[in-house]
C-alpha cells in the first residue's frame, strides 16, 4: 500500500477532527482541557471548506467570516459535507496564533505566531530562535489537542457522551 492509498484511508481522521473542533469551538466557549498543558482555546474563523465526495463526483463550498454565524457551513454538515480546511485562532495564555489546518495531510497553511519582543541588535539569530519557538509552541498544542481528540474518540465517553452531543449539534443546523 502506497503512500496516498493510506492518507485516503485514513484521512476521515483530520476531517472528524476538524468537526470536533468546530463543535468544541461553539459548546464550550472553545476551551479545551489538556492533561499535560492546561487550556487551549480554539475558535474556527476565517475560511472553512467542506466536501463530499460521490462515486464520479467531489462537492465542496467554502465559506468565510465567522463561522458560528455561517448558516450554509452547519447546513452542510447536516448534508454529510464534512471540513477539508479549517481558518482556526489557538489561545494559550496570552500567545495567540492563527492558520489554516488541512485535514486530509494535517498541514498548517500561513501560521501566524504572536509577535516576537527580541531586538534584533542585541542578538540577530534570537530573532530566528524565538520564532521557530513560536512555532513548534504552535504545532506542539496542535499535537496534544489531536491526541486528546484521539484518546476522546476511542474511549466509553465518546459513545456514551460525546457522539450523541455531536450528533445534536450536528441537526440543529438544519434550523
Amino acid at each position: 500500500m502506497n503512500l496516498l492509498e493510506q492518507v485516503e484511508g485514513s484521512e476521515f481522521i483530520g476531517r472528524d477532527f476538524l468537526v470536533w473542533l468546530w463543535f468544541k469551538s461553539e459548546t464550550n466557549d472553545g476551551i479545551i482541557e489538556l492533561e499535560e498543558v492546561g487550556f487551549a482555546e480554539i475558535v474556527l474563523e476565517g475560511k472553512l471548506t467542506l466536501e463530499t465526495e460521490g462515486a464520479d463526483y467531489t462537492e465542496s463550498i467554502t465559506c468565510s467570516g465567522s463561522i458560528p454565524l455561517l448558516k450554509e457551513a452547519r447546513f452542510a454538515l447536516t448534508q454529510n459535507k464534512k471540513p477539508t480546511l479549517a481558518g482556526i485562532r489557538l489561545i494559550m495564555g496570552d500567545d495567540e496564533f492563527l492558520f489554516s489546518l488541512d485535514s486530509r495531510w494535517m498541514n498548517y497553511k500561513a501560521l501566524k505566531t504572536p509577535r516576537i519582543m527580541e531586538d534584533y541588535k542585541d542578538d540577530p539569530d534570537g530573532l530566528f530562535y524565538e520564532k521557530f519557538g513560536l512555532i513548534e509552541k504552535a504545532v506542539s498544542m496542535m499535537d496534544s489537542v489531536f491526541i486528546h481528540f484521539i484518546k476522546l474518540r476511542l474511549s466509553e465517553t465518546w459513545t456514551e457522551r460525546e457522539s450523541p452531543d455531536l450528533m445534536n449539534w450536528i441537526n440543529k443546523g438544519k434550523e
